[in-house]
C-alpha cells in the first residue's frame, strides 16, 4: 500500500475533480441558459396565446379589429360591460398614437398595447365620471368652458386660471386624438389628459417655467402611456 506521507503522493486518497468554485459558476451558466429557454418558450407561447385571441375576434378576416369587433373585445375584458363608441375610438386612436401607426382598428401586434390602455382607462373612469357628474351642469356630455375653468380652478387649490390657460387646455385637449373631432368642449375620455395636462402645465411654472407650451402629440403621448393625475375634488 501506498504511502501517504512518501514524495510524490501529497494528494494520496484525494479524488480528482473541479475546484467547488468552478462547480458553481458551471451551475449559473446552466440556471442561466433554463432561465433563459423558459423565458422563450413563455414569449412562444404568450405569441400562440395572442394569435388564438385575435383570430376569435377577427371574425371579419382583415387582419386588424374594426369598431365592432374592438368594442366586442372590450366588452369581453371588462366581463360583458359594452363600451361606448367614444371609448372604442379613444382605445384605437391612442394604440395608433403610441405605436406611430397610421391604419384602421386594431392589429394582432397592438392587442396587448389596446388592453393595457383599456385597463388603465377602467381604473381612471370612475373618477373621470364623478368630474362630469359634477362640473358637467348642463348635461351636455362634455365640459365647455366655464364648466373646464370652474374644474381647474379647484384642482388649483381655489385659485382660478387666466381665460388664456383655460383655452389653452380646452385647445390641446379637445379632439386630441388624431381622428377625434373636436367637439367644443372636452369630452370624459379626453378629460384624463386635460387634467394631467394641466398639472404639468401647473408644475412647469413652479419650476421656473413657461406654461401653454405642450402639444398635441405629448398630450397624446401622456394619455397613451397611461400617464396618471393625482387628483382630488371634494
Amino acid at each position: 500500500m501506498a504511502d501517504a506521507h512518501l514524495p510524490g503522493n501529497k494528494h494520496f486518497g484525494v479524488k480528482a475533480g473541479p475546484p467547488k468554485q468552478k462547480k458553481q459558476h458551471a451551475g449559473k451558466k446552466r440556471k442561466a441558459a433554463l432561465l433563459e429557454r423558459g423565458r422563450f418558450w413563455a414569449e412562444i407561447q404568450k405569441h400562440k396565446v395572442i394569435e388564438e385571441v385575435f383570430a376569435k375576434y377577427d371574425v371579419s378576416k382583415t387582419g386588424y379589429l374594426d369598431m365592432s369587433e374592438c368594442k366586442k373585445f372590450l366588452q369581453d375584458a371588462a366581463k360583458g360591460k359594452e363600451p361606448t363608441d367614444e371609448e372604442v375610438t379613444f382605445v384605437i386612436q391612442s394604440v395608433h398614437v403610441s405605436t406611430h401607426r397610421d391604419g384602421k382598428g386594431i392589429t394582432q401586434s397592438e392587442m396587448s398595447i389596446a388592453l393595457d390602455l383599456w385597463r388603465t382607462w377602467e381604473q381612471t373612469k370612475p373618477e373621470m365620471q364623478n368630474y362630469m357628474h359634477k362640473y358637467d351642469t348642463n348635461s351636455s356630455g362634455k365640459l365647455e368652458m366655464d364648466q373646464l375653468k370652474s374644474l381647474l380652478t379647484d384642482l388649483n387649490e381655489g385659485i382660478p386660471p387666466s381665460d388664456e390657460e383655460v383655452k389653452w387646455v380646452m385647445d390641446v385637449s379637445d379632439g386630441n386624438v388624431e381622428g377625434v373631432a373636436k367637439t367644443g368642449g372636452v369630452n370624459i375620455t379626453e378629460l384624463h389628459g386635460a387634467i394631467v395636462l394641466w398639472y404639468t402645465h401647473v408644475e412647469h411654472d413652479e419650476d421656473g417655467g413657461h406654461g401653454g407650451g405642450a402639444t398635441t402629440g405629448q398630450l397624446g403621448n401622456l394619455v397613451a402611456d397611461g400617464a396618471s393625475a393625482c387628483c382630488s375634488v371634494s
